[in-house]
């Protein structure tokens, strides 16, 4: 009865460890062919002790096809977690199957039942690119656990093969084996990594079943030497392993803590660094100090009064809500769940106050650059917008025209009825101006009652076409309660491409005269200048 505990005991500990993975297989449900590889295999060693010691090692048993049904469990689940890596790192195993099988292949007329046990090498063979994956750190570090408790099962097989009867280092390996299993699917649902306690006891269970199998090879056994040398490689091949692994994980720990600083750089001590670029250039450094992080970032949208993007908007999975201030809100688009959320989320209030305070510094430069009462263009954002302009008309071989218009008789209206309604008018006006601009004309509140309109692409008779046009559309608007019927005038200038700013202040000086022109002939009318070159324009070619 003493001989049969280590083998009741490896039955009990394989039934606690195959209901273990079937619970844990309630998350992953391809687990459940490794429980039931390890249930099987409990079941192997059960059966063992029923069977009498006198059986022919000729034919199969029935704990010879319990082994063989084990074999084939773990061998679908291997099959559903099958990698496309090629493996490089993980064949530094062959050696030791190789040693492994030399001793026995040579022997001859090696019983059938005793060659059932290479089956276990079969698992072990098929894991190779699973491993791959875990070396190179692809994929979560529990696979190389139970990847080595694949490799105890086999040593521990293997062992009984060469010895003929089960000895310590079997029973320790086994052990060792379902423990492992059991520990290696629980990291690898999890996604967590090795801990030192399980480092720790890797190693020492490693070296101490290198010292029990050297005491159950001091017997005389013509296979002593491949078995020792087989298994102190596999001890070797697998502790480098390990370090490889650790060592990889301290470099991109290092490289990760790189890439934070980087970002908490872009998002904290740069902020003043960066206050002349525009929301759309902040968003893009943002998004590039996050992508090295979050891989599978795709963009970062922020919406207020407009809406600024960086990157794309789709296709996505999940989005990752920012909390600005209301009417604002910003998001993060990304095609799967972010690898690090929890990080994201501690990310989250610095990421809120960087875009905070880009959207604050537009709203400033809109305020500056932008006539409160109507929403177009002052002077200084009229100057500004003009020098883009000027660029994009030298890059097209585009002309521009330039217009200034000036509501008539505006001083009667307030003096008459009051500001409110003269500030209605004024408003009414830069709608017109607004409904006739296309995406390159500008059109500016250049001070009081007089307006400002840039058309981009337009000779003087394109300009003159619609200027009547909102000549005509301003006449037919009744704005209560004035009772009789509003006009504008307007003066022309340009028709040309502009080579300088100093070129379009004279424009200005040219369209002002023709305004003047049109208020002096009788008001309510536009009057075009043609230009003509000058000697300075020529110069500036």
């Amino acid at each position: 009865m003493t001989e049969a505990l280590p083998e009741i005991g490896l039955m009990l500990l394989a039934a606690a460890t195959g209901l273990w993975i079937w619970w844990l297989a309630r998350q992953e449900p391809v687990w459940r062919g490794a429980s039931l590889g390890v249930l099987l295999g409990g079941l192997h060693a059960g059966a063992r002790l029923l069977e009498p010691a006198s059986a022919s090692l000729a034919t199969l048993k029935p704990s010879d096809g319990l082994l063989l049904l084990a074999a084939l469990a773990w061998l679908t689940t291997l099959r559903r977690l099958q990698s496309t890596d090629t493996p490089r790192y993980s064949l530094g195993l062959l050696p030791f199957i190789g040693l492994m099988l030399l001793g026995p292949l040579q022997e001859a007329g090696l019983e059938l039942s005793r060659a059932v046990w290479l089956t276990d090498l079969l698992p072990l063979l098929l894991a190779l690119p699973l491993l791959e994956a875990a070396l190179r750190g692809q994929v979560g570090e529990g696979r190389l656990v139970w990847g080595l408790g694949l490799l105890l099962k086999a040593g521990g097989s293997l062992a009984l093969l060469w010895l003929g009867e089960p000895g310590g280092f079997t029973h320790l390996a086994w052990g060792m084996s379902l423990a492992l299993l059991a520990w290696g699917v629980h990291l690898e649902i999890a996604q967590q990594r090795i801990g030192k306690t399980l480092l720790i006891l890797m190693t020492a269970g490693l070296l101490s079943s290198l010292v029990a199998l050297s005491l159950n090879l001091q017997a005389p056994n013509r296979f002593s030497e491949w078995v020792l040398a087989g298994w102190a490689y596999a001890v070797f091949a697998v502790i480098t392993g390990v370090g490889l692994v650790v060592y990889q994980r301290i470099l991109r720990s290092e490289r990760q803590l790189e890439l934070w600083v980087n970002l908490l750089e872009t998002l904290s001590s740069k902020s003043q660094a960066t206050q002349h670029l525009t929301p759309q250039g902040v968003l893009q450094s943002v998004l590039d100090g996050l992508k090295p992080l979050f891989g599978n970032l795709v963009g970062l949208e922020v919406r207020s009064d407009a809406t600024f993007r960086a990157g794309q908007s789709g296709p996505y999975v999940r989005t990752f809500e920012l909390a600005l201030d209301q009417p604002a809100e910003g998001r993060l688009y990304f095609f799967g769940p972010p690898k690090d959320e929890r990080g994201l989320e501690a990310l989250a209030p610095l990421l809120t106050e960087r875009l905070r305070l880009s959207l604050t510094l537009s709203e400033w430069r809109s305020k500056a650059y932008t006539d409160p009462l109507t929403g177009l263009l002052n002077r200084r954002g009229f100057e500004r917008q003009m020098q883009r302009l000027i660029r994009l008309a030298g890059e097209q071989d585009k002309p521009i025209t330039l217009a200034l218009l000036d509501i008539d008789r505006f001083k009667r209206v307030n003096d008459t009825y009051g500001h409110p309604v003269g500030d209605e008018v004024l408003k009414q006006l830069a709608g017109l101006l607004r409904k006739a601009s296309r995406s390159d004309d500008l059109a500016v509140r250049m001070g009081g009652e007089e307006f400002g309109l840039v058309l981009f692409g337009a000779d003087l008779e394109d300009a003159y076409h619609v200027l009547e046009r909102i000549r005509g559309e301003l006449r037919a608007l009744h704005i209560g309660p004035i009772p009789w019927r509003l006009s504008v005038s307007g003066g022309l200038a340009g028709g040309e491409t502009p080579t300088s700013m100093s070129t379009v202040q004279r424009w200005l000086e040219q369209a002002d005269q023709a305004l003047y022109e049109a208020k002096k002939a009788g008001r309510d009318r536009i009057h075009p200048i043609p230009a003509t070159p000058r000697l300075e324009d020529l110069l500036e070619l």
